[in-house]
């Protein structure tokens, strides 16, 4: 997963030959929770896609990836009335990759098209009090708010499955509220495109020729003097942010798709930037054919110094 805690850093370098200054402590959270709300939203509508697939009031044919949702019952009392579903997590069961609980529901209801499966169809998906809990220290993240998906290629598993199509999904969601394990909270509004493929063995460039899963993500919009935007908000500490890409955000399931091998993004927070470039080894080179150690961290501080540091998945 990119949730990760940026405590425990390795400073490495600094414009300066003095020591590089410290990513204080504000930023250090806020990259966390900014990494977790994307993670885990981004979970969340990869279950969604591959849990509703099996009805046929939303698409047609069987869920490829995993279904039926980790943790969840449906909840199919307006299937036909009104085309939702409603997912309601136990607060239990452990899904993994990390190890984690979710609670609350998600309401997923078809608001554009004949089928999710359809070309230009919408979804719309209704936060209810849905909390994750990493059980390594008990922290967690709930949503409050709406968000809607829209497919952009059409569900062709059967291409996806050749290595011959892509399924591709444009995001958006205003003013989801964030709440946190020590009461702080914020808002986070999101625009964003994401696309999954599909490698076959045959053409894996991995040394064990597995088959794997490609995740990408780009922000796709302009906002505050910003190209390729795929967020905006105030974080937990009341500060204003926005983020966005320099480059695609891009993992696979043979690393892990929650560990990018490649990509660089940049939060600007009360007018400072720190730029995220994603899969590098332990000494920030990039890994393009291997599985990263983690990403780096380059910031300029309100006196002008810039530090940088690595920080492990």
């Amino acid at each position: 997963m990119i949730a990760v805690s940026l405590f425990g850093a390795i400073l490495i370098q600094s414009c300066k030959k003095e020591k590089a200054p410290e990513l204080d402590s504000e930023t250090q959270q806020f990259n966390t929770d900014a990494n977790n709300y994307k993670s885990e939203s981004d979970q969340a509508d990869n279950d969604i896609n591959n849990s509703i697939s099996s009805y046929p009031t939303f698409g047609r044919g069987t869920a490829i990836l995993s279904s039926p949702m980790c943790g969840a019952s449906v909840d199919t009392t307006y299937l036909t009335s009104q085309k939702m579903l409603i997912f309601n997590f136990d607060g239990v069961t452990p899904c993994f990759s990390p190890s984690r609980t979710r609670a609350g529901q998600i309401k997923v209801q078809l608001i554009a098209g004949n089928h999710w499966s359809e070309v230009g169809a919408v979804l719309k998906e209704t936060y209810i009090n849905f909390k994750i809990t990493r059980l390594s220290d008990n922290q967690f993240i709930m949503f409050n708010g709406e968000k809607t998906l829209k497919n952009i290629n059409g569900n062709n598993w059967l291409g996806f499955l050749l290595g011959t199509s892509t399924l591709k999904y444009q995001s958006r969601a205003f003013n989801v509220a964030v709440t946190f394990n020590n009461n702080l909270s914020a808002t986070w509004n999101t625009a964003h495109v994401t696309e999954w493929s599909y490698t076959p063995s045959a053409a894996s460039p991995y040394s064990s020729k597995e088959a794997f899963i490609t995740f990408t993500a780009i922000g796709d919009t302009t906002l505050n003097g910003f190209n390729n935007v795929c967020a905006w908000g105030i974080n937990r500490f009341g500060q204003n942010f926005t983020t966005y890409y320099n480059s695609s955000i891009l993992s696979n399931t043979y690393c892990g798709l929650w560990r990018p091998n490649q990509g660089e993004l940049v939060h600007n927070v009360n007018s400072a930037n720190f730029t995220l470039t994603l899969g590098v080894d332990q000494s920030g080179n990039p890994t393009p054919y291997d599985c990263a150690y983690g990403y780096k961290v380059v910031w300029t501080n309100g006196n002008g110094n810039t530090g940088t540091v690595i920080l492990s998945y």
